[in-house]
């Protein structure tokens, strides 16, 4: 069942959470994306749990990078670069957000594990390509560790056993002390691609010692001649059960090649050099291996597949984006995809900033400030008339009131003092005003005589108001002007808490698009959800019919469900069938005074 009311509905929240990250957050259509500024959400109105969960963790993860990557930065050709920065990038942005907002981490953790569940999230196979199972494993290794996704350290696993399979020894050793930089070596995204840089610089020299020590094997096979010894040929005929024996032979010294081998990259490994470079591995002492016969076996599986290893460099440095898994959050992007029989009509518009023009606006303050002072005057007046702080008699208290002691003669026992303290208004007003197009037509007075078009008018007014209201204890004023730049924004003219002065450079719009009614409402309620006052009134100033009757009809029951009260203003229209409290002002040279009128009704209704 669908949630009738705006306290817990998916785009309020949804708009919370941005503003909380100080993201741009918008709702509508059937996708989710980011374009680097603002991030998008499908237009989702149901209440199933999954589906917000991955929905928040797609929020705090692209806000993770409006808020710390660098967009403007360039990987060039490869693909492999490209997504290992990006995987090393996510973990350092995951774990910045964290630092600021500490729940991300467990509303980011908790998408892991529900795709780990539903087999979403598997570890790479040693069939898989080379550069899948490096993406991977640096991936999935540093969100466990970084931070502290857990439920991955058994893929982690998996994943590692491809690698050494597929990967000199010394490559997956010197992979992990580059990965042990992350996070703390990490400044910025510049830093994950140098690092990642660094571990493909790394990963070249490893291929290329790997072929070195292959090529001089090959050649000190060819230079020595066979020495057969009866009593190792006869055990090796034995277990091999008939095999040829020359082959055997090869075996042999493959597996006693090892321990020099592994003696050559553990000092690689240490010298804390990347550029090492042991060119003369037959240097090294070959001795028989001194270890268990079971680590014998687990070298000689590392190394099964490195009999070509430039082939394999070659593969891994060449892959595509086919080659790599998508994405983890673009693929939770495409989980979020609505199909079209479930996309809701309601859209919660991006805020923008409208375009600021100080000369303008400091012309109109100066125009508006007289007039705005007696309105508050009067409404201050209003206000502390009915908000006074009245005395009351009582039998009890700590103060007595000398004029009735006489009464105690007669009886009478309330002869103490106690004040009746009323609360102030404790209101958040959010005026929403429409500058559709049909603001900029010329309109007469009623006289008939021509005062310009609605649009300067409504702004003066508006401004005035919101001086006004600025300056009365618990009145907490904000002014939104509908549609933005397109019918799915609107302009954030002046939000809660900022002061009137410094926003009056915005007051000054062209009338300018449809009337986006709808938009604007749910963008004005989330905005009045976030308020602290308990009173949260809406007024809605138009001068046309909504786009959408029916959906401004319905999310005007949905704010009343909410606790919002909502008031209508028509310019030269009646506003009645939308909102159950409306007037209509068909002079707009009456404009200011009528709004007075109405805010004192809604101050004094507190």
């Amino acid at each position: 069942m669908k949630n009738r009311t705006l306290h817990n509905a998916f785009p309020i929240v949804a708009a919370a959470i941005g503003n909380r990250f100080g993201i741009k957050v918008s709702v509508g259509g059937d996708q989710a994306y980011t374009d680097g500024k603002s991030i998008q959400l499908p237009a989702y109105e149901g209440d199933d749990p999954d589906y917000q969960d991955v929905a928040w963790g797609v929020l705090a993860h692209e806000a993770a990078h409006i808020r710390y990557s660098d967009f403007s930065l360039r990987y060039g050709n490869s693909v492999l670069r490209r997504r290992l920065c990006g995987a090393i990038e996510d973990v350092r942005i995951e774990h910045e957000l964290a630092k600021d907002f500490p729940g991300t981490r467990l509303t980011i953790r908790t998408v892991i594990e529900k795709m780990i569940v539903k087999g979403d999230f598997v570890a790479s196979s040693i069939d898989d390509h080379p550069a899948n199972i490096l993406y991977s494993f640096v991936l999935k290794s540093l969100r466990a560790r970084v931070l502290g996704q857990t439920a991955l350290l058994p893929l982690v696993e998996q994943t590692e056993t491809a690698l050494k399979a597929k990967y000199p020894k010394g490559a997956v050793t010197r992979l992990k002390g580059l990965l042990s930089e992350v996070p703390e070596g990490l400044q910025s995204e510049s830093d994950c691609l140098h690092l990642t840089d660094r571990i493909l610089t790394m990963i070249e020299q490893e291929f290329e010692q790997q072929r070195q020590r292959n090529q001089e094997q090959s050649s000190a096979d060819e230079d020595t001649p066979p020495e057969p010894d009866d009593t190792d040929q006869t055990a090796v005929s034995a277990d091999s059960d008939g095999s040829n024996g020359s082959d055997s032979e090869d075996d042999i010294e493959h597996d006693q090649r090892l321990p020099a081998d592994n003696d050559d990259e553990q000092f690689s490994e240490f010298d804390g050099n990347d550029e090492s470079n042991p060119e003369n591995p037959g240097d090294e002492p070959i001795t028989p291996s001194d270890s268990a016969s079971s680590n014998l076996q687990d070298a000689d599986a590392d190394n099964t597949e490195l009999t070509d290893p430039m082939g394999i460099l070659q593969t891994l440095l060449s892959a595509g984006d086919s080659d790599i898994d998508q994405d983890l959050f673009e693929s939770l992007k495409s989980a979020l995809s609505l199909a079209a029989e479930n996309v809701s009509e309601l859209l919660m518009p991006s805020g923008n900033e409208p375009p600021m023009d100080d000369p303008a606006g400091a012309f109109l303050l100066r125009k508006v400030q007289g007039e705005s002072g007696k309105i508050r005057a009067a409404l201050q007046g209003l206000v502390q008339s009915q908000t006074l702080n009245r005395s009351q008699h009582a039998c009890r208290g700590r103060r007595m009131d000398g004029k009735r002691l006489h009464r105690l003669l007669l009886g009478e026992t309330k002869v103490f003092q106690r004040k009746q303290v009323k609360a102030a208004p404790n209101t958040a007003i959010h005026l929403l005003l429409d500058k559709s197009e049909s603001m900029g037509y010329q309109v007469t007075d009623s006289q008939g005589q021509p005062i310009g078009s609605r649009m300067p008018i409504a702004l003066e007014a508006t401004l005035a108001l919101a001086l006004a209201f600025e300056g009365i204890p618990g009145v907490n004023p904000g002014v939104t002007a509908f549609p933005g730049h397109q019918d799915d924004s609107v302009f954030q003219l002046l939000e809660h808490g900022q002061r009137v002065n410094v926003r009056a450079g915005v007051f000054s719009l062209a009338a300018t698009g449809s009337t986006p009614m709808t938009e604007a409402i749910w963008f004005g309620a989330a905005s009045l959800l976030r308020c602290r006052e308990p009173r949260k009134v809406l007024m809605v100033m138009t001068d046309g019919q909504p786009n959408d009757t029916l959906s401004t009809l319905d999310i005007l029951q949905r704010c009343r469900d909410s606790g919002i009260e909502a008031v209508g203003i028509g310019l030269g229209l009646d506003v009645s069938h939308l909102f159950p409290i409306a007037i209509t002002i068909n002079d707009l040279s009456e404009l200011r005074a009528q709004l007075f009128e109405l805010s004192k009704a809604v101050l004094l209704a507190a």
